[in-house]
């Protein structure tokens, strides 16, 4: 039977008309004498339906002697069913499967109405596989030309020696990146000296993640380097400029559902997703994860609101990169010697090169190599592996040496991170030739073995209790061995108490404890007091110490903290942050030494246009433009932190490098003769650098007046007003709002079939929302301008 008849029944079995082409279609088969009645079969049109009593699916069939019930692959597809194992039957050159061959199936057959009704269990359905939402990045806004000038002013007096100093860093930012250079500068004994500290260039790549630094840099050591500041080029990945992204393994959950589903997907209790999913097996990956150990749980609710519930643990790493994803860096050029000490000390040429790699989601690569003329040079691989769902197993194995000798380091570790427990286990040898980069900068003793050992026990409300042990022998030295324990408990919602003994043997044996009850009052207060105990060289006396104090706010405000303890030292200090400037004061005894210290820090910059006196910027920032509007709050992630000056402008001085800063004004806050057309704003700046926000305001003239008829009756409601370039609409009473008034313009009001014009004279100067009283609406050419 040709399948065109099933195109002809689906025309016909709409509406009404369902029983006439069913009666009609029969007939026509009947007359067709298909080909498959040759083999006993014979070809009839079905509804199914799949694990409901009802509704379902019409479909052309092949029905058998003992009433079995064929159906084309196609049409199993269309159920959302598996095709059966097993061979099938070819008519006419199309496969057909009986459905008696779905395992777990049951038929229940209505000849009279001509209807299936299929129960079949989960598995014969075709799975389904969704993806848990993701965040999108926000779009990047383009930095502009600018500058900033940080400063930190700086002098004390220790026992009546006095000293100063100075810190500057300039930065120069356009769309290409930021370069910046900073210096210090200090006086002590009437003699000056200045330092160059950094001088660098950046550029990142937003859309492949890479960041490229020229001059003073710090490079990738990798898992078991030294870091080695250098001057040359930095090149490689920067996972930073997706602060969304999410470089851990994500995890995948599925079940099954019978019927159509709602699915809930909760990770540590907390829902990250929910989506529906059609009857049979189903996948939901992508799903973020905490690091540690957690449990993942998915509520399956079908349209019943019958529930089934599917829990399974997972363990997530930070050492661990998903799988494909990859992590990169390149540092060449010369190694930097006395830093802060010295301007241009630059010595040795240094290469360094880093990758890492998520080789699967269980197991993440890393190979490293460093080398430095006439110094050290290394080669090694880490490996880090998940174990199930326990924790993570990583090993390191590498090669180093200078001066013609050379070793080997080795090392195994073992992290398990959980709500209740946590342990850290770490093993590292080095033979006596093994060098690394930085070994000789760093005046570091060559080690031997190093330990660690720590474990951390969540008591919930009883607090958590941890321990750590750390042993380290060298190879021309004494080895040291520390042992540390701690105690943390809230106390009956009255404060925090801690608790911590620490005990060190090496070439010098000492045992400290410090126990600290800190209670808060208040929004920015707290009040502390430390018991501090002690003995061995060196170590200072016991006593007890108190502290009260109020922290400064984030954005203008006070500060302040008082000390004072048995032994007869004290602490006192005093901040103040400005809206330009940030001062501190502070005068203190410590151990028989007295002595006073004031900081002043603020910076300076240039952007749009404007010079403008601000707080430190410590990282991205902007100018909000509010159209000349002065004294507007701006929010930042709905927090005041600035208002507008003279000129309607404010700097935002805290905004985070490619994160999202919603910036907003309050309609409210703004005058009457302005009309905003958007209160919010998503900002994403670049690295340390300055963006414009502009709020899109107009500055309009509004006013009130009501519109009559020459008969005197008010222009019905609802009548349209074409005024002055703008369209409104007339209220009761013929009252009309328009914000499009000038210095006199004409309008036209039009309702139903009827029309007519009107003239509005100037709004007085003086008043921002005027009533310009009654005004005639003429069906004449001739508008009458007038109040009554």
């Amino acid at each position: 039977m040709k399948r065109a008849w099933r195109a002809l029944w689906g025309s016909l079995s709409s509406g009404t008309y369902h029983i006439v082409g069913a009666t009609a279609l029969a007939l026509l088969l009947a007359a067709a004498r298909p080909a498959a009645a040759v083999q006993g079969l014979l070809e009839a049109v079905m509804e199914i339906s799949v694990n409901a009593p009802s509704g379902g699916e019409t479909i052309v069939v092949l029905r058998g002697s003992a009433g079995e019930v064929w159906l084309q692959a196609g049409d199993l597809a269309r159920l959302h069913l598996r095709v059966p194992r097993g061979p099938g039957l070819e008519v006419e050159g199309h496969q057909y499967y009986s459905l008696a061959t779905i395992a777990g199936a049951r038929l229940d057959i209505d000849e009279q109405r001509q209807h299936v009704s299929l129960t079949v269990p989960g598995a014969a359905f075709e799975p389904t596989r969704l993806h848990a939402p993701g965040l999108a990045a926000a779009s990047l806004t383009q930095a502009a030309p600018g500058a900033f000038l940080n400063y930190q002013l700086s002098g004390q007096r220790i026992n009546g020696d006095a000293t100063g100093g100075a810190l500057a860093e300039l930065g120069v930012f356009d769309a290409p990146g930021v370069l910046t250079n900073s210096l210090i500068e200090r006086t002590a004994e009437g003699v000056s000296a200045g330092v160059r500290l950094d001088t660098t260039f950046t550029h990142d790549y937003p859309t492949t993640l890479e960041t490229l630094t020229l001059g003073d840099s710090i490079n990738n050591p990798g898992n078991w380097g030294n870091a080695v500041r250098f001057a040359g080029v930095h090149f490689g990945t920067n996972f930073a400029i997706r602060p969304d992204l999410i470089t851990t393994p994500l995890l995948t959950a599925g079940g099954t559902a019978v019927v159509p589903s709602t699915v809930d997907v909760f990770v540590n209790g907390q829902r990250i997703s929910s989506q529906s999913v059609p009857p049979g097996p189903f996948v939901i990956d992508r799903l973020p994860a905490v690091t540690g150990a957690g449990d993942l749980r998915l509520v399956v609710r079908d349209a019943l609101g019958q529930e089934q519930i599917i829990t399974q643990p997972f363990y997530s790493g930070a050492s661990l990169l998903a799988a494909g994803l990859s992590d990169y860096s390149i540092d060449v050029g010369t190694a930097r010697e006395n830093y802060a000490l010295a301007s241009f000390d630059y010595t040795g040429a240094l290469a360094s090169a880093n990758y890492r790699r998520g080789l699967t989601d269980a197991l993440t690569l890393e190979a490293h190599a460093e080398l430095q003329s006439h110094d050290a040079h290394a080669v090694g691989i880490d490996l880090a592996v998940r174990t199930g769902e326990w924790g993570v197993l990583s090993a390191t194995l590498a090669s180093g040496g200078s001066d013609g000798q050379s070793g080997l380091l080795s090392g195994i570790g073992l992290e398990h991170r959980g709500r209740f427990l946590s342990l850290m286990l770490s093993e590292s040898y080095a033979t006596d030739g093994f060098r690394q980069l930085g070994d000789s900068a760093a005046g570091l003793l060559p080690f031997r073995q190093r330990t660690l050992a720590q474990a951390g026990l969540n008591l919930s409300s009883s607090g958590s209790v941890s321990l750590a042990w750390v042993r380290q022998s060298y190879q021309t030295s004494a080895p040291l061995q520390i042992v540390n324990l701690s105690y943390n408990v809230s106390v009956a919602r009255l404060g925090w108490l801690a608790l911590t003994v620490s005990h060190t043997t090496g070439a010098q044996s000492y045992t400290s404890a410090y126990l600290n009850y800190t209670v808060a009052f208040g929004e920015r207060r707290s009040l502390s007091t430390n018991a501090i105990a002690s003995h061995g060289p060196g170590q200072p006396p016991s006593e007890l110490l108190t502290t009260v104090a109020q922290n400064a706010p984030v954005g203008p405000g006070n500060g302040w903290r008082l000390s004072a303890a048995t032994s007869g030292d004290y602490d006192a200090d005093v901040q103040r942050n400005g809206a330009a400037i940030d001062v501190e004061l502070e005068s203190a005894r410590n151990q028989g030494l007295s002595g006073q210290r004031g900081l002043l820090k603020g910076a300076l910059t240039l952007l749009d246009g404007d010079l403008s006196a601000v707080r430190a910027v410590p990282g991205s920032f902007a100018v909000v433009d509010v159209a000349g509007v002065a004294g507007i709050p701006v929010y930042l992630d709905n927090q005041e932190v600035a208002r507008t000056d003279t000129e309607g402008r404010a700097i935002l001085y805290n905004l985070h490098a490619y994160e999202p800063n919603r910036i907003s004004v309050s309609p409210e806050d703004l005058p009457l003769d302005t009309h905003i057309a958007s209160d919010r704003m998503v900002l994403q700046p670049p690295y340390r650098s300055g963006v414009v926000a502009r709020f899109p305001i107009e500055h309009v003239r509004g006013g009130t007046f009501r519109l009559v008829t020459p008969a005197g009756t008010p222009v019905p409601a609802g009548a349209l007003v074409r005024f002055n370039g703008g369209t409104f609409h007339v209220a009761l009473d013929g009252l009309t709002y328009v914000d499009t008034l000038d210095h006199g313009t004409t309008g036209e009001a039009s309702w139903g079939d009827m029309q007519c014009k009107f003239r509005v004279g100037p709004p007085p100067p003086e008043d921002p929302q005027p009533d310009m009283g009654t005004i005639l609406c003429q069906s004449t050419d001739n508008a009458t301008t007038g109040a009554r």
